[in-house]
């Protein structure tokens, strides 16, 4: 899809369009939650399991607590409970047994203040087109009466489609390039240099156009020392640049982009990710040294 991508902006002239853009935002989600549906369809159960409401009185209240429930936008969390007999040979039997084209590749045991020990095992599966992760996480409890609560979460998280915006048109003569190298650089922390060449500017515009899309949700990010690359894209004649990128190489690699009209007013921002690989790229083909800042 990504090449798709830039070889659209060559052909239109800059111009993207709703088809090269894959997918609509709604469209992804729609595919998440048929995966859900789809991977809940791959459950093997045991003899003697029986699907029951979540406020069934025979499940266990820990199991309410636990899952793969997430505050992600861009996530479809699908829950289904069971009951099934002989709760110490249900539980050894689904620590035995694989869901159809499933992977296990998560398991553990945890307990709490007044809260029954819980077991849980996590599968992922292969993802279509526009979906990043796809599991089945199985969720246990043996309750008192000696019966096995399972919860069975299919989380799948789909991949956001990315803006117009975060797209850098063809038809630059010379991209300006800034390397700022963070709070912690005291001496020659700026350095500016101008790139002509038609090859080059290619080069950094196809790796622009190739990141990934930013993920929306909560995430976890590397140490930042404030280290970022600034780079405006300039045609012929212009009085100011008709876009300009600022990749982030540390931290999660954000990577913002602009898009100016003529008179120099804003036309919209994109948002993506995988600012460390750009600004690796542009530092080694231009020669600029302690691109990633001092710690």
């Amino acid at each position: 899809m990504v090449s798709a991508l830039v070889l659209a902006m060559v052909n239109v002239a800059g111009v993207a369009t709703a088809s090269t853009l894959g997918p609509t935002n709604a469209q992804r989600r729609t595919t998440a939650v048929l995966e859900a549906r789809h991977l809940l369809a791959t459950l093997t159960l045991p003899n003697g399991s029986r699907g029951v409401a979540r406020n069934n009185p025979s499940i266990n209240r820990t199991l309410l607590s636990m899952g793969a429930g997430s505050i992600d936008p861009d996530q479809v969390d699908l829950t289904r409970y069971y009951v099934v007999a002989r709760g110490e040979w249900a539980l050894n039997w689904f620590e035995t047994h694989l869901p159809r084209g499933g992977t296990r590749t998560g398991w553990g045991t945890g307990s709490g203040p007044g809260q029954s020990t819980s077991h849980t095992l996590t599968f992922s599966f292969a993802t279509p087109p526009n979906l990043s992760e796809a599991q089945l996480q199985y969720s246990m409890v043996i309750g008192s009466s000696g019966e096995l609560g399972v919860r069975v979460d299919a989380d799948v998280l789909w991949t956001p489609r990315k803006s117009s915006y975060a797209l850098v048109a063809s038809g630059a003569v010379k991209i300006v390039v800034t390397m700022d190298r963070g709070l912690n650089v005291t001496s020659h922390r700026v350095t500016t240099l101008t790139v002509t060449s038609p090859a080059t500017i290619d080069l950094i515009r196809s790796a622009i156009n190739a990141a990934p899309v930013a993920m929306p949700g909560v995430t976890s990010c590397p140490l930042d020392v404030g280290a970022t690359m600034t780079l405006s894209f300039w045609r012929a004649g212009a009085s100011g640049p008709f876009a300009t990128v600022v990749a982030d190489p540390g931290g999660c690699g954000d990577v913002t982009v602009t898009q100016w009209r003529g008179d120099g007013t804003r036309r919209g921002v994109g948002h993506d990710s995988g600012g460390g690989t750009i600004v690796r790229l542009v530092a080694t083909s231009l020669g600029i040294r302690g691109w990633m800042g001092a710690l």
